[in-house]
């Protein structure tokens, strides 16, 4: 049989250019299965961001922030796929900070000593 579709699809985290995705799966059908998610928005280059994953949480990278999509994400077997479950959610408005710049040790006064 074809795979039942994910459950309790949840936003787990987001970020100005990425959502984090978690979910339950469904019965898969007496199967191995994987799960194909996909986010569509507005902004969104085409081809509309796909992944492929075997687990039960992924982040959708490489958006853009504060944007809308929306998100699919269907299990697939040998035999098909399942009915998609939706949900739709905005990135953050910011990129994230870029890291703090490392702080240099301090110079030598001049006239120091030096080991010899």
């Amino acid at each position: 049989d074809r795979p039942e579709p994910p459950r309790a699809l949840r936003l787990s985290g987001r970020s100005g250019t990425s959502l984090s995705l978690a979910w339950e799966p469904g019965f898969n059908g007496g199967l191995p299965q994987h799960f194909l998610l996909r986010a569509e928005g507005p902004d969104a280059p085409p081809p509309p961001a796909a992944l492929v994953t075997s687990g039960f949480a992924l982040t959708l990278g490489g958006l853009r922030p504060a944007t809308p999509y929306d998100v699919t994400v269907r299990a697939r077997n040998a035999r098909g796929e399942s009915a998609p479950a939706r949900l739709q959610a905005v990135t953050s408005a910011q990129r994230e900070a870029p890291p703090p710049a490392r702080e240099e040790p301090p110079e030598a006064p001049p006239g120091g000593a030096e080991a010899s």
